[in-house]
């Protein structure tokens, strides 16, 4: 996943971890977004599949769930 030999601070875990306990896993797709945006510079496309793998990884379950509610609303 991290093709760049970077890895995510622990305070952005603990921010990311804290957002998915609340139940708030849009902001943290967001949050995340912007992390990888700005400080590994990379681009849109890039940054996005990287939130998406690093949910898969670390929130499978919470992603699922979040996926289920927005193709329910579309």
């Amino acid at each position: 996943m991290l093709s760049h030999q970077q890895s995510i601070s622990d305070d952005m875990k603990s921010l990311l971890k804290q957002l998915i306990i609340n139940g708030s896993t849009r902001i943290a797709e967001t949050v995340l977004f912007v992390y990888f945006q700005r400080n590994w510079k990379i681009d849109d496309n890039l940054a996005a599949h990287y939130v998406v793998r690093y949910f898969q990884k670390y929130f499978p379950k919470q992603l699922a769930k979040h996926q289920q509610s927005r193709a329910k609303t579309e």
